[in-house]
């Protein structure tokens, strides 16, 4: 068959199927037409309210991507004003500090400094000079067993209550450069007023050489804490055949639990000529921690998981509640541990190193109350509820999938509920954290249990995932979105 008659049969030749037989492209072209008629009618003859709605829905059916209109244009992205006002994207922290051991009772000093990367490009630097220590620790049991002629099977528990106090001043720069121009200063400033503290003579030095100026601090936080925790460990000690005492070999299982709770009083000076300042915030928190783990011959592994909630409340000048704070944090690590030493007769003592790699899970609910009667349902809420009240809004992300976040309130629910959905800033970031800690020190028994202990630790967090709630939509939902500014650069 020649392909002129293939064509013949397949468009055919009689008039009443002609129709019939018409090519694909034939009818998309009167498609179109169609469609282009409808649509001028519609712009002409509806208003434009009505045939952006069409016209979105097209989009939406041809699953393509539109031009925003002019009114879209004009009022800009409303998920923007949902950005989060504080999101952290890279963290340092160093400390250092000493434990001194009296009988069951424990006395301790630590230094810290850190450097916070936010978001918008502020810098922040934290300076923490003097957190005090004190408390109690004790045996709760100790058992030992035969576990062959050289071998000794044993374990114990140990328990422990802590109380603990420290000041930090935070400065809050318009980016690294500025942060890094005042780190050197700040640093040596406070080592000049911690040595003039400590010994009165070197004031005179300092009086010859004063230290260098810096700016006074952003904000000024005061932190009181009590936590209380156990200790446990099964393992194996060996001797030989002439040795009357056992070895302790640094093999068996360890795990830990601890408790605690802290409230931080915090001093905002960043605004001295806004009537509302300085600003007085009060952070209550409750935190956990579970670990267990392994080690041969003095080197293993730890599992740790450890989490915290916290509500903060920050008030005006006249205290008026001007921001509520709602923090929810999970952190599971794995951590690489290394000891040398062992048990004396009348003693012990040893090193540790320990190096954890882990993934910090944070949830930031903020609710700014810039009106007396968004300000006046929060008040009634705090002094109904308590800081137990925690709405779901502030953990669901954190233990399921956040479907509560998602979703307008059902009717019934408080003003301060519907506060939350209509106005919070929602952000969710997951942080890869490091940790590198050594430790020194030892025990001896002289009539009365003293030991020291000097430990030093370095930590990063750079945070790899990011997201924030937009803005309510007209379907009664909030949607996450992606928020890439607050993104750590790959390494």
């Amino acid at each position: 068959m020649s392909r002129t008659q293939g064509d013949a049969l397949f468009l055919g030749e009689s008039g009443a199927h002609r129709d019939a037989g018409a090519s694909i492209t034939e009818y998309m072209a009167v498609i179109l037409l169609v469609a282009a008629v409808a649509g001028a009618v519609v712009v002409t003859a509806v208003p434009a309210r009505i045939s952006e709605g069409i016209r979105n829905a097209i989009c939406r059916v041809l699953q393509s991507e539109c031009v925003p209109s002019e009114e879209d244009q004009a009022q800009g992205d409303p998920d923007e004003d949902f950005h989060p006002t504080r999101c952290e994207v890279y963290q340092t922290q160093d400390k250092a500090g000493y434990s001194l051991y009296v009988a069951i009772f424990k006395f301790g000093e630590e230094y810290a400094f850190m450097e916070q990367q936010m978001a918008d490009g502020s810098y922040r630097l934290t300076l923490m000079p003097h957190n005090a220590e004190i408390g109690v620790e004790g045996k709760l049991f100790q058992i030992k067993g035969e576990g062959g002629r050289n071998f000794q099977l044993g374990g114990e528990a140990k328990i422990g209550a802590y109380f603990k106090a420290g000041v930090g001043d935070t400065w809050v720069f318009e980016d690294e450069a500025e942060a890094q121009s005042f780190k050197d200063d700040i640093i040596e400033n406070q080592m000049a007023m911690d040595a003039m503290a400590r010994n009165p003579g070197a004031g005179i030095y300092y009086w010859i050489n004063p230290p260098p100026e810096i700016p006074d601090p952003s904000m000024t936080t005061v932190t009181t804490r009590l936590e209380a925790g156990a200790n446990a460990e099964a393992g194996v000690s060996v001797k030989t055949s002439e040795a009357e005492q056992y070895f302790n070999i640094g093999t068996g299982f360890t795990g830990k639990f601890r408790v605690g709770g802290q409230i931080a009083v915090r001093t905002d000076n960043r605004r001295p000529d806004d009537p509302d300042y300085p600003l007085s915030a009060t952070t209550y928190q409750l935190d956990g921690q579970l670990g267990a783990g392994s080690e041969i011959l003095g080197g293993g592994e730890e599992n740790l998981h450890n989490w915290a909630g916290a509500v903060r409340v920050t008030r005006n000048s006249k205290g008026e509640p001007v921001e509520i704070l709602y923090t929810t944090t999970v952190e599971e690590s794995l951590v690489s541990k290394d000891r040398a030493g062992g048990n004396g007769r009348n003693g012990k003592g040893g090193a540790k190193d320990k190096d954890g790699d882990g993934i910090l899970q944070e949830t930031r609910t903020v609710i700014a109350l810039d009106t007396p009667e968004e300000r006046a349902v929060a008040e009634e809420y705090l002094r109904n509820e308590g800081l137990t009240g925690m709405p779901a809004i502030a953990f669901s992300q954190l233990f399921d999938d956040g479907d509560s976040l998602l979703t307008r309130p059902p009717p019934g629910a408080s003003e301060f509920e519907e506060l939350l959905y209509e106005q919070a800033w929602v952000s969710s970031i997951a942080q890869e954290k490091t940790t590198d800690a050594q430790s020194y020190g030892g025990k001896v028994a002289l009539g009365v249990g003293l030991g020291l202990k000097i430990s030093t630790e370095s930590s990063q967090a750079r945070t790899v995932e990011s997201e924030f709630l937009g803005a309510p939509r007209p379907d009664g939902t909030r949607r996450f979105q992606e928020f890439p500014e607050c993104l750590a650069e790959p390494q």
